[in-house]
């Protein structure tokens, strides 16, 4: 296969899982943790496992690799499936496709073993997504992860060759995390932190903003992708591109633009709800006079002549029972009145 043939087909299969992650996001409904919700140390928590555990796996035997990622890619094929087919079938039909995975690579057959580790790792990276943004994940969490990851990648990809030599031990092993169309020099393939980032923010921004910000951000991301291959295929970039630093700060970009564009982020219950998110509106800064006039306690002309503007009211059931120059002196007034009941005060 020619390099850019590749390159085409790769980013025809990151269309496709951004695709089949929003299909996915709109027809299952995931079960919800049964406590908590997404706050930043969560995200600082995801951040660190993503940053250590390239270092981790450097330290580690190819096997013993290939053994810890083929057990986590069948647990999340597992939570995926399990909506669809039932909890014990998706136990079965993961555990089978694991199976099958290493038995290709026993009998050394690399091809399958790619085609079955991408599909394996598509579904995995559609089921992962959907988890964090139908359990509470913001936008405005997907946007740290981005930003944050950003920095990593620039640092791990471009000025160091800590993801080189990442990928150059996990390259052909089954369950490796890279969605690979070629293993050859280079290779045409994404990292896994790519393409869960490619995946996740459309979900999020659809959850929080609706379709036209998830439709955007799925553009976006699938245009970020097709842009940096399209270097390659010219030859403008020969190696390992961070692709996060690309798409990093279009993600935060988009999450700002549609916080401003909206009156914040729709909530989870919101989104389950199916209650639209209203656009931001101008908000007068000077009460409406007639609300203010409609508002008016009545009793209020008799202690208007000792007050003025700032002045504070005791208030009992829409009538006016004493003044001050202060919360407290209002209430005191209004006991010393006679009012027996507990007033509310209010501002002039």
């Amino acid at each position: 296969m020619s390099t850019a043939a590749a390159l085409v087909g790769l980013n025809g299969v990151v269309a496709a899982i951004t695709a089949a992650g929003a299909v996915y996001f709109t027809r299952v409904r995931m079960p919800r943790p049964p406590v908590g919700k997404y706050e930043l140390p969560d995200v600082a928590v995801m951040t660190a496992v993503v940053v250590v555990a390239p270092l981790a796996y450097l330290s580690m035997p190819r096997t013993l690799v290939a053994v810890v990622f083929g057990l986590v890619l069948c647990a999340a094929l597992q939570f995926t499936l399990a909506p669809l087919i039932g909890g014990g079938r998706a136990w079965l039909a993961s555990t089978v496709s694991v199976a099958a995975t290493a038995v290709c690579a026993f009998a050394d057959l690399p091809v399958a073993v790619t085609a079955l580790t991408d599909v394996l790792l598509a579904a995995a990276v559609v089921g992962v997504a959907n988890m964090w943004a139908q359990s509470g994940m913001r936008s405005l969490h997907a946007a740290w992860f981005a930003g944050v990851l950003c920095c990593y990648d620039l640092v791990a990809t471009g000025l160091t060759s800590l993801m080189d030599r990442f990928a150059a031990q996990v390259m052909g092993l089954p369950f490796a995390p890279l969605l690979a169309v070629t293993q050859g020099r280079p290779p045409v393939a994404l990292g896994l932190g790519d393409l869960l980032l490619l995946v996740l923010f459309p979900l999020v921004a659809l959850k929080a903003f609706g379709r036209a910000a998830g439709l955007l951000a799925a553009g976006v991301g699938v245009a970020v992708s097709a842009g940096v291959s399209l270097l390659f295929g010219l030859g403008v970039l020969t190696g390992a591109f961070p692709l996060l630093t690309a798409l990093g700060p279009l993600i935060v970009l988009q999450h700002v633009l549609w916080s401003r564009a909206r009156s914040g982020e729709r909530t989870t219950a919101e989104w389950r709800a199916g209650t639209p998110r209203p656009a931001a509106v101008d908000i007068p800064r000077d009460p409406d006079p007639a609300l203010l006039q409609a508002l008016e306690p009545t009793g209020a002309d008799a202690l208007r002549a000792d007050l003025s503007p700032g002045d504070w009211l005791a208030v009992v059931d829409g009538r006016a029972v004493g003044s001050g120059k202060s919360a407290g002196q209002a209430r005191r007034d209004a006991r010393l009145r006679g009012c027996e009941s507990v007033p509310v005060v209010r501002q002039r």
